[in-house]
């Protein structure tokens, strides 16, 4: 035991040297940081910051030096840094330290006189909480004082008014018995209303049954509403659907104005809000068989289904057969207009590939008629050539012989020819001598005519041309072997 007291205290000196010269406000805050995990050392930080007159840090090492209600050395230690916090102004260790002495608990016996006079400190200060224990007291009569109901009942609504919700809440349960009467409603409306409006949603929505229940119909929207709202707005899902139905309830045709509030609730996973909103779809869509529109009612009625609402399931398994069967023939559908494209798509395909043979055809055509016309074009020019090659060839020709037998009358004309010769001497022969006696006869003078007529022609007719053998071209030796 005195090893382990030893050890704590070594921790605290080890602490406190190590936060030497660190502000209070930061030796707090490493307190929370190891609070946690290490309250020894958590415990000393706060206490190196009390020193230092940080008050929430005494608070908090007092929290941690608490040990059970005996006197013992931890809590004597605990209500020393509690009276300090107190006299601080930190008024949650006043509170503490009161609560001690009221009920004998954390190391003190019962002392209420000194308990009343720590709540009257702090009721002076504004504290709520001090006011509401100083009319406990009167109520009770305790620490010397006499019972006064009155004095009490100014206390708790001074204990209200500061901000003592729990107080305030007490107040409207008390005047709640009273409820129909006006002072009874005012004074509920009071109490509960300033709970409500400091964010005690249960309240808001507790009040708003009430009004509900029991004022009389025309009033109930106009009173609860706010209240309804409050609560719907703090995350109260039953309070948006009671809303919802309060306002179909009493406003003619207010499914409209309704259905913000059933979304809010269904958002929340409210089973009812949820089908409401449902029936609501139903009623405004009619007899619908739009796929979109029958989903939409669906999800919401196959939501409260689930969420536990079994009104809501029935709805939910017709919407989803119609839905199926929908689906099915839209399914169905899309499948033959797929099947339709594809077969459009195929017999494009189909055209696309026709067309394109036909105009390689057409392609292939119009080159092999651009080379059979090329090749046309080529043989005629071919042929052309071979002619005019001829033609100036026979010209050649032509023109040689014409020039060999230029030569060659020059030729006979300066030298006579052997035939020349031979005829020349014939004729001398056959000149006849002078005449003496007539012709023999009339066949010799016939036939001397016919002589002197072939003599005649033969000196017309120009000198026979000496036939010369053309040389053969290689084309013609060629055609002359392929003839062969």
């Amino acid at each position: 035991m005195k090893k382990s007291f030893f050890q704590a205290v070594l921790t605290i000196v080890l602490i406190f040297a190590a936060g030497c010269g660190s502000s209070p406000a930061k030796l707090f805050e490493k307190g929370n940081s190891v609070k946690a995990t290490d309250k020894v050392k958590a415990r000393g930080l706060y206490e190196q910051a009390c020193e230092q007159n940080h008050f929430e840090a005494c608070h908090n090492a007092a929290l941690l030096w608490q040990n059970g209600d005996d006197i013992n050395e931890e809590n004597k230690k605990a209500r020393v840094l509690f009276t300090k916090a107190c006299e601080g102004q930190f008024n949650e260790s006043c509170l503490i330290l009161a609560d001690m002495w009221v009920h004998g608990k954390g190391g003190v016996y019962k002392d209420s006189m000194s308990a009343f006079n720590l709540y009257k400190v702090l009721c002076d200060r504004g504290e709520g909480k001090g006011c509401r224990g100083m009319g406990e007291m009167y109520s009770k009569g305790a620490a010397s004082l006499d019972r006064d109901v009155k004095k009490a009942i100014e206390l708790f609504e001074m204990a209200c008014e500061k901000g003592d919700m729990k107080t305030c809440v007490d107040l409207g349960q008390t005047w709640s018995k009273k409820f129909e009467d006006p002072e009874g409603y005012e004074k509920v409306e009071l109490f509960w209303g300033k709970a409500c409006m400091s964010g005690m949603i249960d309240i808001c929505e507790k009040f708003a049954d009430m009004i509900v229940f029991r004022k009389e119909k025309e009033e109930r929207l106009p009173l609860s509403r706010k209240y309804y709202e409050k609560a719907c707005e703090g995350k109260s899902r039953e309070a948006c659907y009671k809303l919802a139905r309060v306002i179909v309830d009493n406003v003619e045709n207010g499914e409209m104005e309704a259905k913000p509030f059933y979304d809010k609730g269904c958002e929340m996973d409210h089973a009812e809000s949820c089908y409401y909103i449902g029936v609501y779809l139903s009623q405004a869509y009619g007899e619908t068989l739009e796929l979109d529109k029958l989903k939409e009612m669906h999800s919401f009625y196959d939501k409260s289904c689930t969420k536990g609402f079994d009104p809501a399931c029935s709805s939910a398994q017709s919407l989803k057969a119609l839905i199926d069967e929908q689906e099915e023939a839209i399914r169905r559908a899309e499948e033959e207009k797929r099947r339709i494209e594809e077969e459009k798509r195929k017999e494009e395909e189909r055209q696309a590939a026709a067309e394109a043979e036909r105009l390689r055809l057409e392609r292939e055509k119009a080159e092999l008629d651009a080379k059979l016309q090329e090749e046309e074009e080529r043989k005629a020019r071919e042929e052309e050539e071979r002619r005019e090659k001829e033609e100036m060839d026979r010209r050649r020709k032509e023109a040689e012989e014409r020039k060999s037998m230029d030569e060659e009358e020059e030729e006979e004309e300066v030298v006579p020819s052997k035939e020349d010769e031979d005829f020349e001497d014939e004729e001398e022969d056959v000149r006849p001598a002078p005449k003496k006696e007539e012709p023999a006869s009339e066949d010799f003078d016939d036939g001397l005519d016919d002589f002197e007529e072939e003599e005649k022609e033969e000196e017309e007719k120009p000198a026979p041309k000496k036939e010369k053998k053309a040389k053969k071209s290689a084309e013609e030796e060629l055609d002359d072997l392929l003839g062969d």
